[in-house]
């Protein structure tokens, strides 16, 4: 018995770690239990009514959806004066898109297709570069005669 209380002695501080994570995730559990029903209250009544406000406060009609820039095709918030990409200010008749209201995925312009051509990579584990007339090295330079040996050939 004694063993065992010295050991729970040289032990305490961990014990109170544990302790403290297992009381920071009950709390965080609890949290998130009470707190998401909240969080879905707030999406489906609270939000629309922010945003309907938000819109009469910039001139525009309650119920003004999404629009479309014409020079450059992106998509713009109700409430951008103009647009996020290239400034243009919304033109009064600027071409609403209702369907963009519940689909947020349409603000986001798709990510462009790769611009890498593997064949002008040249990093680690590339294949050599095909031999061509214009990479070609050029060819060493004609040996020029050793004046020692002609000396000594003229010698005899």
């Amino acid at each position: 018995m004694a063993d065992a209380l010295r050991f729970l002695e040289d032990f305490r501080v961990v014990l109170w770690i544990a302790l403290a994570i297992a009381i920071a995730v009950f709390v965080v559990a609890g949290v998130s239990i009470v707190l998401g029903p909240v969080a879905r209250w707030i999406e489906i009544r609270a939000l629309p009514i922010v945003m309907r406000r938000a819109r009469v406060h910039h001139g525009l009609p309650p119920e003004a959806s999404p629009w479309a820039c014409e020079p450059c095709g992106s998509v713009n918030v109700p409430t951008a004066a103009a647009c996020y990409h290239c400034g243009v200010p919304r033109p009064p008749d600027a071409v609403e898109l209702r369907d963009a209201a519940t689909d947020p995925s349409i603000y986001h312009r798709p990510v462009p297709a790769s611009q890498f051509d593997p064949s002008r990579y040249r990093g680690p584990g590339a294949p050599p570069p095909a031999p061509d007339a214009s990479s070609a090295p050029p060819a060493p330079p004609p040996a020029r005669p050793d004046p020692a040996e002609s000396s000594s050939r003229e010698g005899t």
